[in-house]
């Protein structure tokens, strides 16, 4: 036969469940971020000197894909001495 626990035991224990802390949280880990200047990109890796200008050349090119081969535009810039 089995025997139940007594009504005082089971109270207890229910008690003890219900009174536990809430499990402790973790702070957010913290990225520090820093701005990428990518070669292509406006910003100049040099001094270009005070009244540099920036010239850009624009093209057509063929691109060859599996779906055919497609016309894209390409820029190549860079910074001319004022």
């Amino acid at each position: 036969m089995a025997q139940s626990a007594p009504s005082n035991l089971r109270m207890a224990q229910a008690q003890a469940y219900r009174e536990a802390p809430p499990p402790r949280r973790r702070p957010q880990a913290r990225l520090r971020v820093t701005p990428n200047y990518e070669p292509e990109g406006v910003y100049p890796h040099y001094n270009p000197g005070p009244n540099a200008k920036r010239v850009c050349d624009a093209t057509y090119v063929q691109e060859f894909r599996p779906s055919g081969t497609v016309i894209v535009p390409r820029m190549h810039c860079y910074w001319r001495p004022g």
